[in-house]
């Protein structure tokens, strides 16, 4: 595969590096704080990453899971991403190490998300390391897509359709770990998993909440994927992202479904209040799936209209 840096000038290859070493911090960022990741309620009340591993209980079986992967997701990119940095720093392979910056980025957030589903109570909020993380991944992240884009000077409807679908994309992934970050609904408020299954195992119906874990992590396991090709495209040059967005749609779809049924709100609780956060998502996994579709279409379309023999 040609390096994506050969084509561009000596400024812009200045400009690629500089936009590489601040994907680099974002993963750095995300690799430190990830150990930090907690909530923080009233009272001086906490909830740790570290805490999942003490939880003794069937709720405590899925915040362990899901501590678990996120850790293991973030060091295992994270060492995937300083492999390949320097590799590509010798000459050992033309990718530099962009794309697994990003991916990185993108399990930090898909393991707060996992990570809030089982410890949220309505009331705790992301402690200071959790936001600290947040926004220096995020700087380090906007800061490398404003440095590429600036390196390689790219215009014309094709790259215009690209940005905004990405960015559209991007932000409804981000609004789908929002949404899944707030628990499930019962009584009026939402509620982790640790919080609902306190007892030693799962009551009747548990079915719904086993599948709904399983469903989202499949869900955070696709949007990481989706979220750095996304990204990728953005910075350096488009690939196909298509059957990613239908697996991440499904998936989130699929886990807000039986999340809905996993906690067996009171029957007298209002439809919106019941159905509310379930709709939305499955409207925004819609939503952005027709983003991505649409885009890939238009540059199939373009794609074929660039080739000889089929201009006017």
């Amino acid at each position: 595969m040609q390096n994506f840096r050969a084509g561009l000038d000596a400024k812009g290859r200045r400009l690629a590096s500089a936009g590489e070493a601040c994907a680099l911090f974002s993963a750095l960022s995300c690799f430190v704080f990830v150990f930090l990741t907690g909530l923080r309620g009233g009272g001086g009340r906490s909830f740790l990453l570290w805490d999942c591993f003490a939880v003794r209980t069937a709720g405590g079986a899925f915040a362990l899971c899901a501590a678990l992967t996120a850790l293991l997701s973030v060091c295992v990119l994270f060492a995937l991403t300083v492999l390949r940095y320097v590799r590509f720093l010798l000459g050992k392979s033309k990718k530099d190490s962009l794309y697994f910056c990003y991916a990185t980025f993108a399990a930090y957030l898909a393991g707060i998300m996992l990570f809030a589903m089982c410890a949220a109570d309505g009331t705790y909020r992301l402690n200071g390391a959790t936001v600290a993380g947040l926004c220096l991944g995020g700087a380090g992240t906007a800061a490398s897509l404003v440095l590429f884009l600036t390196a390689k000077k790219e215009g014309g409807r094709e790259a215009a359709s690209r940005y905004t679908s990405g960015a559209f994309s991007l932000a409804a992934v981000l609004m789908l770990f929002a949404l899944f970050s707030t628990g499930l609904v019962t009584d009026g408020d939402r509620r982790g998993l640790v919080w609902l299954y306190q007892g030693p195992s799962l009551p009747d119906g548990g079915t719904a909440a086993v599948l709904c874990f399983l469903f989202l992590i499949a869900f955070a396991a696709c949007a990481v994927l989706l979220f750095e090709r996304l990204l990728g495209g953005i910075a350096q040059r488009r690939k196909p992202t298509c059957l990613r967005a239908v697996l991440t749609a499904v998936f989130a779809s699929a886990a807000a479904l039986c999340g809905r049924y996993a906690a067996a709100p009171p029957d007298e609780m209002r439809l919106i209040a019941v159905w509310g956060v379930p709709a939305v998502i499955m409207i925004l996994s819609a939503l952005m799936l027709a983003a991505v579709c649409a885009d890939t279409f238009y540059a199939r379309r373009a794609a074929d209209n660039t080739q000889p023999g089929k201009r006017g």
